[in-house]
């Protein structure tokens, strides 16, 4: 049997059993341990040629020694997976966020397996560059992505946030480190009319929830009257709607959130805006009590199922907050509602709100169904990159 290039390069062989083989024809990009055929163990990191249980080439694919996900495709083809390879691949995800990203200067630059960087993220903030690394692989080629990034882009400093807790599944230290250049305490970014603080170094994420900034514009239209945005976090959603609302109440558990999202008002002037620190769950049930009502509520809560055994008190707790929003919105009142659990689909978010809405006593027309912004693309074959759903609804009763 004549070789392949990949075998000519020596690289070490992974075989898939049957049933792994069929899960791959699927064309999802990762491979589970329980799908690998028995044969010589390998270190974290390696790029492994991937074959059928015959011995036919399937493609290249980083290995986890670590990891339940014991395989994640880089490419199908055998070519060399170099610096040229890699920063073909920047200038490709460059050239789509020229495309795609308007009226901004945040936005991710690289998302992972959609960019066909598996187990790489990096985003951009006004120049500054903040880059997370997920696989023990990537982090191999640090180094070489660093200096691709730092050439290509120009950045002003690039910022490893190496902090996410995916990093302990496959055996990675974490740390947060500024590998190049200067990175001030604070960076300005830009997001349509709104100006925003972002701290790179402790922000959750990578300092700010880029996939939820097409979300956020296109709130702004919504907004009128009295509004209340729950999880406010930094506020990103509440500094849209201010200029259109006669008041805006944040609601955030996080003295450290709310303390940016304060800043983050004054950076735009905005004065009408109310700061609550608490948790959301029981400001809404006592705003019920209190027989408060809004114009417009914005939920935008953390991931309540972050694995599938959350699931059940992730519905629970999704159904509450959905149901004490209806009761406190005004008749053509918007609910704008999200949810990042990948675990519950978007069906089942739909059903959860249409069932929170029966309890409530109220009828709500759909008025939009979001996702994440389009530097967020996602493949079709990795269902995991399609996570956010945000639905705009209208109480008409």
């Amino acid at each position: 049997m004549e070789k392949n290039q990949a075998e000519e390069r020596q690289l070490p062989v992974v075989r898939l059993t049957p049933k792994g083989l069929r899960w791959q024809r699927t064309g999802h990009p990762w491979v589970y341990r329980d799908d690998l055929a028995a044969g010589p163990t390998l270190p974290s990191g390696e790029l492994a040629a991937v074959l059928t249980p015959q011995g036919s080439f399937l493609g290249q694919a980083f290995y986890s020694a670590a990891s339940r996900i014991a395989l994640r495709f880089v490419t199908y083809g055998q070519e060399a997976v170099d610096a040229l390879f890699w920063e073909q691949r920047l200038k490709r995800a460059a050239a789509y966020r020229r495309r795609v990203v308007q009226d901004t200067d945040a936005y991710r630059l690289i998302y992972g397996e959609a960019d066909g960087f598996a187990g790489l993220v990096v985003d951009h903030y006004a120049g500054h560059l903040a880059v997370q690394v997920q696989h023990p692989a990537m982090e191999r080629r640090l180094p070489e992505i660093i200096d691709l990034l730092a050439t290509h882009l120009n950045p002003a400093s690039i910022t490893l946030r190496n902090d996410s807790e995916v990093r302990r599944l496959e055996g990675l230290p974490l740390t947060v480190k500024t590998v190049f250049g200067d990175l001030p305490e604070s960076v300005e970014v830009r997001e349509g009319p709104v100006r925003l603080w972002v701290d790179i170094r402790t922000g959750q994420k990578t300092g700010l929830f880029l996939d939820q900034r097409e979300n956020r514009l296109a709130a702004g239209a919504y907004a009128r009257g009295e509004v209340l945005d729950a999880f406010a976090y930094q506020g990103g959603f509440a500094l849209h709607l201010a200029p259109r609302a006669q008041r805006v109440t944040l609601v955030e558990s996080s003295e450290a959130a709310l303390k940016l999202a304060k800043a983050n008002a004054s950076l735009n002037d905005l004065q009408n805006l109310e700061f609550v620190r608490e948790k959301a769950f029981p400001f809404l049930k006592k705003a019920v009590a209190d027989g408060r009502r809004f114009d417009m509520i914005v939920l935008d809560p953390p991931a309540f199922a972050k694995s599938r055994l959350e699931r059940p008190g992730a519905i629970k707790g999704y159904q509450e907050i959905n149901r004490r929003a209806f009761q406190l919105l005004k008749e053509g009142g918007t609910l704008i509602t999200c949810s990042c659990s990948y675990n519950l689909s978007e069906p089942e978010f739909l059903e959860i709100v249409r069932a929170a809405a029966a309890s409530a006593g109220r009828q709500a027309r759909l008025i939009e169904r979001r996702g994440a912004a389009r530097d967020h693309p996602a493949l079709l074959s990795l269902p995991e990159s399609l996570y956010l759903k945000c639905l705009v609804l209208e109480v008409v009763e």
